[in-house]
């Protein structure tokens, strides 16, 4: 059903130009949700490539990750923990995006003469584990943004598809029926007084 609406020929002028405006922005709009989708399958694939990296290097370490263990004094991991994270930020389709810029470590110190001769490669690997860590983190929240600003887009595609183009689509189409009738029936008294004019003017002959 149409809104209430002025049946003028401003009205129907005005529905006009806000249907040219809404068809101007809805490919922008329909553009914008097509790249945020390509960049959640984007941040998606990478996120499985980190998970993926992560199995691969437990894979390869795993026929000496039981000496993690073993006393140094200590297990290695207490020698490594993660000191500063720093962020970036990246623009996407004008959605800003955290990015990881760089992590930095605290390590303790420990006896190169004291300690088994895998405790640097231990400590390496651990390093690699919490940044591909926070790499996961980061494309997470990415994920979460996107998904967010997928729903706003979303919502405004659904409201100019569904609701305003339909609307002043029968606006117009209820304006324009107005208008018709409105002519019809002015040349229908137009008529209706030329013709009393002219019977009056045959009876004063």
């Amino acid at each position: 059903m149409a809104e209430k609406i002025k049946k003028t020929r401003p009205e129907l002028l005005k529905q006009r130009r806000s249907l040219a405006m809404f068809k101007r922005f809805l490919p922008t709009l329909l553009l914008k949700k097509q790249q945020i989708q390509m960049e959640i399958q984007k941040v998606r694939a990478e996120r499985a490539k980190v998970r993926a990296e992560i199995d691969h290097r437990i894979v390869q370490i795993d026929r000496w990750v039981t000496l993690f263990s073993e006393s140094i004094p200590g297990p290695i991991t207490r020698l490594v923990r993660v000191k500063e994270i720093q962020r970036g930020v990246k623009n996407v389709a004008g959605i800003e995006l955290p990015t990881l810029a760089r992590v930095a470590y605290e390590v303790q110190p420990y006896s190169l003469f004291a300690t088994p001769p895998w405790t640097d490669r231990g400590v390496q690997f651990i390093k690699d584990l919490l940044e591909l860590r926070e790499r996961i983190k980061v494309l997470m929240e990415q994920e979460r943004v996107l998904q967010q600003e997928l729903r706003k887009v979303t919502q405004r595609v659904n409201l100019f598809e569904k609701i305003m183009i339909p609307r002043a689509i029968e606006n117009i189409r209820v304006i324009r029926i107005a208008l018709g009738e409105e002519q019809v029936a002015g040349v229908g008294r137009a008529k209706i007084a030329k013709g009393k004019t002219q019977a009056a003017e045959g009876g004063a002959t």
